[in-house]
Formats: structure tokens, C-alpha cells, sequence
């Protein structure tokens, strides 16, 4: 098995013949050769002290019995110096090498001298450069075999001319001086020259195996800190799965330490469940086979029992010379959650666009049929069965309307009319109705929160959402139960908003409605804002209540959590923004007569013709002159042409040829004073700003009553009198 450890191993046994280290007589050599010198020096000095010992004391006697004073004293000496380099290993190494060297030397010259050639003097002659090659390298050894050649030189001119003679005779000494010297120096320097070039090839390969080994070292190093603070979990394994190695994100990850996972197999660990088993022996195999992998998703077992998703990506590889997988384990949970957000998001958007867009052209029908049935109910007679009839229309008409609007609400498209009120206050003025809608069997609890912050929004789009809730909350309790509706304040910051999609920080104003109903699963919860999702039986219910209560949320800036399990009952918490300034009063507007036209004017602008009739029938019948225009581009010659004055614009919103706005300031060129009113069965950005009517401009919401237009038609023209 292969793994950082036998990596460690095998470089510290490298370092060992490189870099610097104690010997066995405590001494620390140099780098490289140095080390290997210092050994062999070691040996030298030792077999001097020890085995010399039994060569000194016979010579010693010898030199004595022979009266060779002066050589027992040399050889006393030369064996003093051996036993001082011996017994003293902290003498540096270049001294203690040079003093050896030079002991070989000596004693070769002298045994020279005094015995010839016969003796032991050419053998330390003969060895003194080798070893000076060994210890101190090659330059000094070619100085060394230069003293060797002085040495034969002079010896040769002593013998020549008679200053010196050995023991024994000889015919021709000069002669065959010159012969034994020269042989003796050629051998000695290719000797010589042979072992100081391999030390020295020896010494330059391991400064370059240390500079590798360096370098190695820096790589494995850099891959360390990479591999152990790497944000991925990264694992050295077998090609057949057995873990090697693991960095701190795998131990986090599995919620295993590293002694619990090297040296076992990911079987054995119990890592995969069972379904997931086979795609994992597919991707061992392909190791096997060299084959990198990956990513591939699995889900793994962690320690604790929980579940991960994640990627895994293998690379085999080699390492020592033995084939180990690299793998890449990705935790894709936070990921995948993210997407499947975005996804609801994108899917929720996708609807309400198509939604308003149905709603647009819904209204527009709506209108025509509410309008003519309010008008033919008005002529028939009251007590006939047509009379009924009609109305049961109207009924179905108005339910239609009612679910257009809803759309639009969720849509986030919905035409509001925002004030600063006191939700307290709102949610009281309803609590009397709220209790018809529930019935007696369920128990409301009103929890008011204490100061609570004001809020801007349209007090309507808080009836809505109290009555959508209400009604889910009845329908999910059986027989007896209770409904509590609570309001607090509340600060969210950022760690909050981390872990809850669509959230912000800041501070908001809590509503949240609790029941203690049937409740709901993941599945149900997953789907609970979609427009006509329902559980409830196709009679009772047309799933746009909590679309609405959505879309009204989405609308004003705020959030929605739902928080239920199956047989614990719902809380539904909306969260508000809260709004710097005083709530106000908010009085409903109940009109006791449809108000009357005075003969003012209207110019109407309606691309459906439909629509255009029954808005210039409702308008003439209340008393009021109408030029109606089906094309907007139209409209400015027929302006011209009118000879009195036009006091008000009615003009649909989005129109084929030009928008009202556009068409309104262009009429305001001919008419400065003139006022506008906007209707439509969806918004845009000319009237709204993402939803929001501007300030003083006046909209009437397709489709529209006759009381509806009177009302908002007179409400127009009297202001323009007041201002006027």
C-alpha cells in the first residue's frame, strides 16, 4: 500500500545518504561524500589503533635488536599520532584527514630509507595517495602523487651520486631504481586518479540526488497543504477501494477520523447503501483498468446516520511504483437545494406571468358580461323567472371576477392603493367576520403583539389574506379545533436569511395564522403556492388561495414561511416590512346611489370592441356625452373635430397602436386641463410601477360594475372641478 507514510519512509532513508548526520563516534560529516569520508576515515584511524598495535610492537623490537634507534622512535611517534586521531573524533575532519595521509607518508619514506625497497615503504608510498584521493578528493591527490614522484626523484639523484645505499647489494641501483619507480608511479596515479574520479562522480550524483530530494520535498510538502486543507474531501485509496489517506474535509465530511477509514474498504465502512452498491463496483473497475471516473453522484452514509449527496471523481495514478486512485469528493447538498429553489422560483414566476396574461384577456370578457347583464337586469321585470336567471349570471360572472383578481394577486400584478397603517387595527375590524366565516365549532385566538411597527400596503390585500388563511385553516380542522392569529415584531438578520430562501434582514411586522388542524407532508408543502393546487375536493376549493396569499406577500416586499407536519397542524408566518412613519385611518367608502353624469364630455378609448360598447352604454345612461374611439391614433383628429370641450379621458392601458399614457399626453396638448382615467385587465409599468399605482392617477380595474365606473368617472370630474 502506498500512501504518505512509505513516501515519508523512503525519503527519510534517501536523507539519510545526503544530508548531514551523527556517526557512530558522534561526530557530524558534511553533506554528501563528506559523510561516506568521515566513515572510511573512521576505519582507517581504527584499524591503525587496534591491528597496528601488533605490527608496532614487533617492529619496535626489531628496531632495537638492530640498533635502529631512530626508526623505533619514528614508528613511536607515528603510532601516538594514529591513537590521538582515534581517541579524539572532535579534531576536524580535514585536520585529522591530512595528519592520516601524511602519517602513511612518513612512515612509507622512512621504511624506505632504512629497509628499501624490499620493505614496507613502497606499500605506504603506494597507498598514501589513494587514500588522500579518498579522503580529500581529487586535486589534493594529484598533489599527493606529486610528492610520491619528488619522493622516487630525489631517492633516484641520492642513489646516483652516492649519498645513499641500501642494506643489501645491488648491480646497476640507478637503473633498475628508475625502472621500480616508474612502474610504481604509473600504477599509483591510475589508481589514484581512478578513485578520486569515482569519489568525485559519487559525490556530484548525490548533491544532485539531494537537490532532487530538496525539491521533492518542497512538492510533497506544497501537495500536503493542498491535500489537507483542500475545501473538497480528497482520499488516497487502492484500485480495490482500500483507504490510504484522507484530508480534514473527508473526516468532516463522513464524521470519521482518519484512524477509523485508512486501511479498510469502503464496503467494509458501510459507506453506500445497498441500491448504490453496483454503480460503485462499476467504478472500481474501471480503476482497475486504469480509467478515470467521475463526477458521479452518490449518496453517502455519514457516521451520525445522516445522508450527503455528493460528486465523487477518481483519477488512478502511480506512486513508488505501485498504482493507487486519487478521488474528489464534492458535497453538491447546499448545491442541489439551491437549484431546485431557483427552479421553484423560475417555475413560479412562469406561472404568474402566464396567469396575468389569462387574467388580461378573462377581464376583458368579464367586463362585457357583467355589463350587459347589469343593464338587461335593469330592464326586465323583477318578479319574472329572466329576472333570476340573469342574476344567477351575474353571480357565476362576479365568482369569475373573483378568481381573475386572485390570479392577479398572485401574479404580483394586481393594482393596489398602499397606506401606512396599524395591523393590529386591520386584523381587529375583521376578527367579527373572520369568526362567522370559521364557525362556532373552532376558537379564534387573537394574539395582538404590543407597539407593533406600521406597514405600508393596501388594507384590502390584508382582508385577503386573512380570509385565505382562515378558510385553510377551517377546512383543515374536523369538528372542534382552534385557530389562533398572532402579531409580534421581528429583527431578521443575515445568518437567518442563509438558511431561508427569499429572505432579507431587516425588520418586519410577524402575522402568522396557527391551526391545530390535519397539517401537511414535504410533498404537499412543495407545491402549496401553486395556482389551482389543491387538496380538497374539486367543489370545495379552487387552489388560489395561498397563491393569492403569495403573490400579495411577494407584492409588498415581504416573506412566507410554512411550517407543518401531518396530524400537528399549520403556522403560516408572513413577514412584513416594517415602514418609517404614522399609520393612518382607514374608513370603507360605501356608496348608497350610483352617482350621475352632469352632460360633461368623455372621450372613450378602447381597443375591444366589446368592451368599448358597454362602457358607452353604462356611460350614457348615466348622462354623460361620449365620443368613443376604437384606434388610438384615431383619437387626435377626432378631438379636433369635436367642437365643445372634452372633460375626461377614458383610455384602455395597452392598445395595438399606442399606450394610454402616450395617447393621454398627447391629448393634453390640446386639452391642458383635461383628466385621465386608466382601466384594465392587467397592469404594466404605465400605471404601475412593479404593481404600485402612482400617486393621483386613477384606475378602474377590468372587469368593472356600472356602479364601479359611475363612481370612479365622478370622482374624477369633481376634482378636476375643485382644482379648477
Amino acid at each position: 500500500m502506498v500512501g504518505p507514510n512509505h513516501l515519508n519512509n523512503w525519503r527519510e532513508n534517501l536523507k539519510g545518504f545526503i544530508v548531514r548526520k551523527t556517526t557512530p563516534s558522534g561526530i557530524i560529516a558534511d553533506e554528501g561524500i563528506r559523510y561516506w569520508q568521515e566513515r572510511l576515515l573512521l576505519v582507517f584511524v581504527f584499524a591503525g589503533a587496534s591491528l597496528g598495535l601488533f605490527v608496532y610492537i614487533p617492529s619496535v623490537a626489531l628496531c632495537i635488536k638492530e640498533d635502529l634507534w631512530s626508526v623505533a622512535v619514528v614508528d613511536t611517534i607515528i603510532y601516538a599520532w594514529v591513537a590521538i586521531l582515534f581517541f579524539c573524533p572532535s579534531i576536524p575532519f580535514l585536520v585529522r584527514a591530512i595528519t592520516f595521509c601524511c602519517i602513511g607518508y612518513i612512515l612509507g619514506l622512512v621504511l624506505l630509507l632504512t629497509i628499501g625497497p624490499s620493505g614496507g615503504g613502497p606499500v605506504w608510498l603506494f597507498a598514501f595517495p589513494i587514500i588522500v584521493a579518498i579522503l580529500l578528493g581529487l586535486r589534493i591527490s594529484l598533489i599527493s602523487l606529486a610528492v610520491n614522484a619528488g619522493t622516487v626523484i630525489i631517492i633516484g639523484i641520492l642513489l646516483q651520486f652516492g649519498h645513499m645505499e641500501w642494506g643489501y647489494s645491488t648491480t646497476n641501483p640507478v637503473e633498475k631504481w628508475i625502472v621500480i619507480g616508474l612502474n610504481f608511479l604509473l600504477l599509483n596515479s591510475i589508481v589514484t586518479i581512478s578513485i578520486a574520479l569515482i569519489s568525485g562522480g559519487v559525490q556530484n550524483l548525490l548533491k544532485r540526488q539531494k537537490s532532487m530530494l530538496a525539491s521533492l520535498e518542497k512538492s510533497e510538502e506544497k501537495f500536503r497543504v493542498l491535500f489537507e486543507f483542500a475545501p473538497d474531501a480528497y482520499y488516497l485509496s487502492s484500485l480495490e477501494g482500500t483507504l490510504i489517506d484522507g484530508n480534514i474535509a473527508a473526516e468532516k465530511l463522513l464524521g470519521h477520523n482518519k484512524e477509523e477509514l485508512i486501511g479498510k474498504n469502503f464496503l467494509e465502512l458501510k459507506l453506500l447503501t445497498s441500491d448504490q452498491l453496483p454503480k460503485a463496483l462499476e467504478l472500481l473497475s474501471k480503476n482497475l483498468e486504469g480509467e478515470a471516473t467521475g463526477p458521479d453522484e452518490f449518496i453517502l452514509n455519514r457516521k451520525n446516520n445522516e445522508t450527503v449527496l455528493v460528486e465523487i471523481t477518481t483519477l488512478p495514478t502511480e506512486v513508488g511504483g505501485q498504482q493507487i486512485v486519487l478521488g474528489i469528493v464534492r458535497d453538491v447538498s447546499e448545491r442541489r437545494r439551491l437549484e431546485e429553489q431557483l427552479r421553484q422560483s423560475q417555475k413560479m414566476e412562469a406561472i404568474g406571468t402566464l396567469a396575468g396574461g389569462v387574467a388580461h384577456d378573462y377581464n376583458n370578457a368579464l367586463s362585457v358580461i357583467i355589463g350587459f347583464t347589469q343593464l338587461t337586469i335593469d330592464e326586465v321585470d323583477p318578479t319574472g323567472p329572466l329576472h333570476d336567471n340573469l342574476g344567477e349570471v351575474l353571480k357565476a360572472a362576479k365568482r369569475a371576477t373573483d378568481i381573475t383578481r386572485q390570479l392577479l394577486a398572485f401574479a404580483r400584478k394586481q393594482p393596489i392603493a398602499p397606506k401606512v397603517l396599524d395591523l393590529n387595527e386591520n386584523v381587529e375590524s375583521m376578527l367579527k367576520m373572520l369568526r362567522r366565516l370559521i364557525g362556532e365549532d373552532i376558537n379564534l385566538a387573537w394574539l395582538p403583539g404590543a407597539s407593533l411597527w406600521p406597514v405600508k400596503m393596501d388594507p384590502t390585500q390584508i382582508d385577503q389574506i386573512l380570509v385565505n388563511l382562515c378558510i385553510n385553516a377551517r377546512d383543515a380542522i374536523e369538528n372542534v379545533g382552534k385557530l389562533s392569529i398572532e402579531t409580534s415584531k421581528v429583527a431578521i438578520d443575515k445568518v437567518y436569511c442563509a438558511d431561508h430562501d427569499g429572505f432579507v434582514p431587516g425588520e418586519f411586522v410577524l402575522l402568522a395564522v396557527s391551526d391545530n388542524g390535519c397539517g401537511m407532508d414535504k410533498e404537499i408543502l412543495g407545491n402549496i403556492f401553486e395556482p389551482f393546487f389543491t387538496t380538497k375536493d374539486i367543489d370545495k376549493g379552487t387552489g388560489l388561495g395561498l397563491a393569492t396569499v403569495y403573490g400579495i406577500v411577494k407584492q409588498n416586499n415581504g416573506s412566507i414561511n410554512v411550517y407543518s407536519e401531518p396530524g400537528k397542524g399549520t403556522t403560516i408566518k408572513i413577514y412584513l416590512p416594517r415602514h418609517e412613519g404614522d399609520a393612518v385611518d382607514v374608513q370603507d367608502e360605501s356608496v348608497t346611489e350610483i352617482p350621475q353624469g352632469q352632460g360633461e364630455t368623455i372621450l372613450l378609448v378602447e381597443d375591444d370592441l366589446p368592451v368599448l360598447n358597454l362602457a358607452s352604454k353604462i356611460l350614457e345612461g348615466l348622462g354623460y356625452t361620449v365620443l368613443t374611439s376604437k384606434k388610438p391614433d384615431k383619437v387626435m383628429g377626432l378631438a379636433e373635430e369635436h367642437p365643445g370641450k372634452i372633460h375626461l379621458l377614458i383610455t384602455d392601458v395597452i392598445m395595438p397602436e399606442m399606450n394610454g399614457r402616450e395617447l393621454a399626453e398627447r391629448l393634453q396638448s390640446l386639452y391642458p386641463d383635461i383628466k385621465c382615467v386608466f382601466m384594465s385587465g392587467y397592469t404594466a409599468d404605465i400605471i404601475a410601477h412593479h404593481g404600485v399605482l402612482k400617486e393621483g392617477v386613477k384606475f378602474i380595474q377590468k372587469p368593472f360594475s356600472k356602479r364601479d365606473l359611475a363612481t370612479t368617472v365622478r370622482k374624477a370630474l369633481d376634482e378636476a372641478k375643485g382644482s379648477a
